[in-house]
């Protein structure tokens, strides 16, 4: 009878391994995919009436480049002028260790973040997301979270690719921690932003500098080498668009000539033994999803105490949206990163 259930057993799987290489690759039909269920009504309406943009031509020299980053950054600028007039957030500019930053004070500030300051690295796929533009995120947790924020201006490419984003916020970090305890500091990004708030950790570590007491890391590109499940198995749900193109680009032009899998640059290469808290957010419709999943794994697997928050329905970075809208995800993510850092750093 064992003899005959295994004989059963063994075509079967033969055939599961034959399956299993032939569609090594799958192509899928085009599907419609509906508004999901259980999303707040706010965000549903936003999620109905998004359209997917066209994508980017790739600049051929650096002055396509940075014709691309003004004309690119112009909308950001606008939302961060929206955002501050609706939060009353308000900032000042401020060089720091000789780096360009926004200190940034929200209306009310928190009892558990007065005399002290977060620091932000903001995302923009490196190339983007500078000036004013940078503000956006660090509004939102000023904002959110009643904190006291540092908004690092780093130097980006075309004129200053690797490593001049990590040195400027490695920088700035050395300065801060002569007033300030690492311990009871964090240091948050999202999207490039959550790559750079790794990869100065990485460095912090590297250069046997004290590090933060926790970090946030949204949405973070950690794998600058390889092209992650996500970017191509949610590819059309995503105002991102997708990595081909200009997004490779921007990540090439960051990496300058380096290796894609340094760690400094993909920090999901990175031999982690111990590391800084840390929470990630991302969401069921956001390209860089699978970048966020691995390098939560990938800290999880050295024993670090790690949060990940995986919101249905969301794109790159909605968690966000509340800059601009009233949204329940929203309020819920900072809540999330309220009870992450009051754990870590707040005690």
């Amino acid at each position: 009878m064992k003899k005959k259930l295994l004989n059963t057993l063994i075509p079967t799987l033969s055939i599961g391994l034959s399956i299993s290489t032939a569609f090594a690759s799958i192509t899928i039909d085009e599907r419609t995919i509906p508004t999901p269920a259980g999303v707040s009504s706010e965000f549903a309406q936003i999620i109905e009436n998004r359209t997917i943009p066209a994508p980017l031509p790739v600049p051929a020299n650096t002055e396509e480049w940075l014709t691309l980053q003004t004309q690119f950054d112009a909308p950001g600028i606008e939302v961060t002028h929206k955002a501050l007039e609706r939060s009353g957030v308000t900032y000042e500019t401020k060089q720091i260790a000789g780096v360009d930053t926004f200190l940034v004070t929200p209306k009310n500030i928190a009892p558990e973040y007065k005399g002290k300051w977060l620091v932000h690295i903001h995302g923009g796929a490196f190339v983007f997301g500078g000036g004013e533009v940078a503000l956006r995120e660090a509004i939102w947790v000023a904002d959110g979270l009643g904190a006291q924020v540092i908004s690092i201006d780093y130097r980006q490419p075309p004129l200053h690719p690797f490593p001049a984003a990590v040195d400027d916020a490695v920088s700035v970090w050395k300065e801060l921690i002569k007033t300030q305890s690492p311990d009871a500091t964090a240091i948050f990004g999202t999207s490039a932003g959550g790559n750079l708030t790794l990869a100065t950790t990485l460095k912090l570590q590297e250069l046997g500098l004290p590090m933060p007491g926790a970090l946030f890391a949204g949405t973070p590109a950690v794998d600058l080498k390889e092209t992650s499940d996500s970017w191509l198995t949610l590819q059309g749900l995503d105002p991102l668009i997708q990595r081909e193109g200009t997004i490779q680009g921007t990540f090439d032009l960051y990496a300058g000539g380096e290796p894609l899998d340094n760690p400094l640059i993909s920090p999901i290469y990175a031999e982690i033994e111990e590391f800084p808290p840390t929470i990630f957010i991302s969401g069921t419709r956001d390209l860089l999803l699978s970048d966020t999943v691995r390098m939560h794994r990938h800290l999880r697997g050295a024993n670090v105490d790690t949060d990940l928050h995986i919101y249905d329905g969301q794109s790159h970075g909605d968690y966000m949206n509340s800059l601009l809208f009233d949204m329940p995800e929203s309020d819920d993510a900072l809540n999330e990163l309220r009870n992450f850092f009051n754990k870590y750093i707040n005690y």
